[in-house]
């Protein structure tokens, strides 16, 4: 059997900072499908599920016909959650696995696939691909930013860091596409959580923080987590003109 792409989404209904965030309705569709129907496009996945505990999100995804797994409502974050369906759908540890977070209605499918291809091109040499795109100081708590040596990820922190005391260095903010092999997920499952984590709220500072190795790489891309109610304004201006949305799905 051929190895397999899988496109995971995780979505929880309860957002601590914008409620019921998932379903928010934008140009006539709730936020979790316009996530779900752009991963769709990708060229390199073979499935897109949505990921979730939450009998409303599923709802949804049947009324769009968008493929759904149910999710125990015990997950931490979107990593246990994805973990979780990977257990639930018995994908093989052989396969592939795209993190793509339910929270970014103007995700990219180039960009996944960009994702997907530099894992199939690092698989021996990583655990986790964690891209990032570069941009100027935020002194924003919900933008994650990547410390990173060439390609080499070696922190994860909500601080404007590294510091430019010598030279200039943009800031490299997480994108929220993560791919994973189902064996490193896997592994990931195994790791408490450290001290970094508990501090800064980064779950993938867990795998930093267990030894796991993770590679970075820089896109050109535009899309955002809907975090705040200002958020989803901006992502209403923002998909009226994207040509994705405009290409319809």
């Amino acid at each position: 059997m051929s190895m397999k792409v899988w496109g995971l989404i995780p979505a929880r209904l309860e957002s601590s900072r914008l409620p019921r965030k998932a379903l928010s309705v934008l140009h006539g569709l709730p936020m979790i499908i316009h996530v779900a129907k752009r991963s769709a496009l990708s060229k390199l996945l073979d499935e897109v599920v949505v990921c979730t505990d939450s009998a409303k999100i599923a709802q949804a995804c049947f009324k769009y016909s968008v493929k759904v797994c149910i999710t125990p409502a015990y997950c931490k974050n979107g990593t246990e959650r994805i973990l979780s369906a990977k257990r639930r759908l018995k994908i093989p540890s052989d396969d592939l696995i795209i993190d793509i977070q339910g929270d970014e209605p103007l995700v990219d499918p180039k960009s996944i696939d960009k994702v997907t291809a530099y894992l199939i091109e690092n698989i021996k040499k990583t655990d986790i691909i964690l891209p990032h795109i570069n941009l100027c100081p935020a002194q924003n708590k919900n933008v994650v930013k990547v410390i990173s040596s060439g390609n080499k990820v070696l922190c994860l922190t909500r601080a404007d860091v590294p510091y430019p005391f010598n030279r200039d260095s943009p800031l490299k903010k997480h994108l929220s596409i993560i791919g994973f092999t189902g064996k490193s997920l896997e592994t990931f499952g195994t790791l408490p959580v450290g001290e970094l984590e508990s501090t800064e709220g980064i779950e993938l500072l867990r795998a930093l923080e267990g030894g796991m190795r993770i590679l970075t790489f820089g896109v050109d891309a535009d899309s955002f987590s809907i975090d705040i109610p200002e958020d989803l304004a901006r992502a209403d201006r923002a998909l009226r003109n994207c040509p994705v949305f405009q290409g319809g799905y």
